[in-house]
């Protein structure tokens, strides 16, 4: 029988692979950054990962950006609010106020995430991503 931490090192381990594998995806669906239309370098979870487990691999919830976009949309660097509002305004305005509604909406569904969850999660993104071969 396994101990409780090898079994959540193995269920971390396949989460690691899951996103990996899920930014790639990103960088196949979409060439450009959604806000400015340089090259998509990273997929932002709209409704972050920490606040809905639900969200984590639903593409509808994904955000293709540049580093420029996605450091603006978190104000990583403390200068100002206003570039990531500006990010966020944009990205509203193509998806529509329905698109983010939605996502608010299902942003505290409840799933649980263990080993299985994201062997289901990892099977799904290897058949979406063979589609591209």
């Amino acid at each position: 029988m396994k101990s409780k931490s090898m079994a959540k090192s193995e269920t971390t381990k396949k989460q690691k692979e899951c996103d990996k594998l899920l930014q790639l995806l990103n960088k196949k669906l979409y060439k450009k950054c959604e806000a400015c239309g340089a090259e998509n370098q990273v997929a932002h979870h709209w409704i972050e990962k920490s606040r809905s487990s639900y969200l984590r691999y639903v593409l509808d919830n994904l955000i293709p950006l540049c580093n420029s976009c996605h450091s603006k949309i978190h104000n990583i660097f403390g200068n100002s609010v206003v570039g990531g509002l500006n990010v966020a305004e944009i990205i509203i305005k193509k998806r529509g106020r329905a698109w983010k509604n939605r996502l608010d909406r299902l942003q505290p569904t409840y799933i649980k995430v263990n080993l299985a969850h994201y062997e289901e999660v990892y099977t799904q993104l290897v058949h979406e991503l063979s589609t591209f071969e």
